[in-house]
């Protein structure tokens, strides 16, 4: 099952950076490798968008289309750090996304 979203470039890139961080975790056991190697998935995705639109900037949302569970990860990261990241203007955009990201995962 995959899970479809418009996203505006500068939530992508957001996103993104978040991500690069949420990568940089040690795993010990096989739980904990799971959710990297996930992580690690998610990256690559995120990545490749980020990629396709700085070479092709037009200002225009992209449609971003994940993995059930890739998504569902993406919702628990934007939630677990919803007042710790960035300024006023990156946490409206993150409540935003995450508030469409609900949506589609009900």
């Amino acid at each position: 099952m995959k899970i479809s979203l418009t996203i505006d470039p500068e939530t992508l890139f957001i996103l993104h950076s978040i991500i690069v961080k949420e990568c940089q975790m040690i795993a010990n056991n096989r739980i904990q490798r799971s959710g990297k190697s996930m992580r690690v998935e998610l990256f690559e995705v995120l990545s490749k968008r980020c990629i396709t639109y700085s070479s092709h900037r037009n200002g225009k949302k992209t449609t971003l289309t994940l993995k059930y569970h890739l998504a569902s990860l993406v919702y628990d990261i934007v939630s677990d750090l919803q007042f710790s990241f960035g300024g006023i203007y990156e946490q409206n955009k993150l409540e935003m996304f995450k508030n469409e990201l609900h949506q589609k995962l009900l």
